[in-house]
């Protein structure tokens, strides 16, 4: 944004410390220190060595994103700790988090020209709004899950999800029985006749909604609280695109919640090619694996990349079960797979003579960068989780999908991708929930480039790509979005730099 020297605002970002979560606020941030607006990005002590990776690239592209690190509680001494997959983490984070901390950080980045006159912080963080309060200092709630997920959460927390639903939820246990008999998700969606009914939303079944509905326990409380803060916010920023949730945006901002969505948060290198030297994601769970010379020597559209990102922990059997279907294809893959945990190295949990029968045609690697590997000529098709990050990672660089959406947004995001956007087909578990090679090898097939459902995918997944990128240009609404936030910073740091005589 051109014409903005001498107008610094100054926000302050706080990210969750998990990859999901700190790479769309990293790119988020980026893309505000570009437009003028002083940025500093807030992380943990334990996990400052993972955010520290996007330095590099924020030196290159010179922009003014600064890092501060606050205390972390109780996970002081265990800095190589992998918050991504770690349970404890979420639940001190949200919970049992003081805010001093970040108190004292504020108070010292007052002292400072410009002042702080923002703070945007991510939903996993509710604390965060008692020392925005505290402060009196603006702020913005970031969501990094789909529009459909917010006002799902949303309308429980309000009750006014259909009757049937609630009943359904507060006696879920009398509906357990019924697992093994579901698509891997908890529930038979077809022996249950209720459906979810929520405006701006396709009707759903039960089990397209989060899977924090259907645990027992009454682990949807801690998922409920992300929106505690929507009342104190002055926006929610939403890395989604209006054109992908119209209606459901629509819907939300009917209900006065202003909800500004700026995505997809990813490098601009992807977008088009705009800004060719902004291609750093952020931060990396493990060490990342260079595919792209094995990539280039592969014929187009002949690679299946298959990852279910970073929470996911698959069981050796679903990977044996994976290898099979593999091996037996002759399909060219990618297979980003770590070994479950105590369960040895990953060589040691495949079939005995897997990697040496595959070689020629395929990658088993620990971690790799996914848009270098999605954005490449030679990959067709994507086997994922669908985590939202991935699901936008697809649809912004036109890739079909084959889904496996299991935990906390996933079947949410499996829905849309399937039946909404259409841009995937969903697999479907065995009774033991775990997924088969017969499954495995029909979705494939279904979805092969040459066959006329894989064509339809393909032509629906670069029509979305299309629509995604057009949001994210000049003139764009993500764009837009993002321009309208910067100058929001503008005016109010005009009028701090007012108060204080400036």
């Amino acid at each position: 944004m051109a014409g903005n020297a001498g107008r610094k605002g100054h926000v302050v970002v706080v990210s969750y410390p998990a990859v999901g979560h700190s790479n769309p606020m990293l790119q988020f941030s980026k893309s505000l220190a570009s437009r003028g607006v002083l940025v500093t990005f807030v992380t943990f002590n334990f996990y400052q060595a993972k955010v520290i990776q996007a330095m590099e690239c924020l030196q290159r592209l010179n922009l003014d994103v600064r890092f501060e690190c606050i205390p972390g509680g109780l996970f002081e001494e265990k800095p190589t700790l992998d918050t991504s997959i770690n349970l404890s983490v979420f639940l001190h984070m949200q919970n049992n988090m003081d805010g001093s901390g970040l108190e004292h950080l504020i108070r010292r980045l007052s002292a400072d020209a410009p002042p702080v006159c923002c703070i945007i912080y991510n939903s996993f963080l509710p604390w965060v709004r008692h020392v925005a309060n505290k402060f009196k200092i603006p702020q913005a709630l970031f969501w990094t899950q789909s529009a459909a997920v917010f006002s799902i959460y949303h309308h429980f927390q309000k009750g006014s999800m259909t009757t049937t639903v609630l009943i359904l939820f507060y006696f879920c246990s009398s509906f357990t029985k019924l697992s093994s008999d579901c698509d891997g998700e908890g529930w038979d969606c077809t022996r249950i006749p209720e459906n979810v009914i929520i405006p701006g939303l396709p009707e759903l079944k039960m089990c397209d909604i989060p899977s924090a509905f259907r645990d027992t326990s009454g682990f949807v409380n801690y998922y409920l609280r992300q929106l505690e803060s929507v009342k104190d916010v002055s926006w929610v920023i939403a890395n989604t695109v209006y054109e992908l949730e119209r209606e459901t945006i629509d819907s939300i901002r009917s209900a006065s919640i202003p909800f500004l969505p700026i995505g997809p948060s990813i490098p601009l290198a992807f977008l088009q090619g705009r800004n060719s030297e902004d291609t750093q994601v952020g931060t990396n769970p493990w060490k990342a694996a260079d595919c792209m010379d094995w990539l280039n020597k592969k014929p187009p559209l002949s690679v299946v990349y298959i990852s279910f990102g970073t929470v996911a922990v698959i069981s050796a059997e679903q990977i044996q079960e994976l290898a099979v279907d593999i091996q037996q294809s002759g399909q060219n893959f990618i297979w980003v797979i770590r070994a479950p945990p105590g369960q040895g190295k990953i060589g040691e949990i495949l079939p005995a003579g897997f990697l040496e029968e595959t070689q020629e045609r395929g990658l088993v690697v620990e971690w790799c960068v996914q848009l270098d590997v999605l954005s490449h000529p030679s990959v067709g098709l994507f086997m994922t989780h669908c985590g939202w990050n991935s699901t936008l990672d697809a649809l912004s660089l036109g890739v079909p999908t084959l889904t496996l959406g299991i935990l906390s947004d996933q079947p949410t995001n499996s829905k849309f991708v399937t039946d909404v956007w259409k841009t995937g087909l969903k697999m479907r578990t065995r009774d033991d929930g775990v997924l088969g090679r017969e499954e495995i090898q029909r979705c494939i097939r279904l979805a092969a480039i040459e066959s006329e459902q894989g064509k339809q995918l393909r032509n629906n997944a670069l029509k979305w790509r299309e629509l995604v990128r057009s949001a994210a240009s000049d003139g764009g609404s993500s764009h837009i979005n993002l321009n309208a936030f910067a100058e929001e910073i503008f005016s109010k740091a005009k009028e701090l730099a007012s108060l204080h005589g400036n």
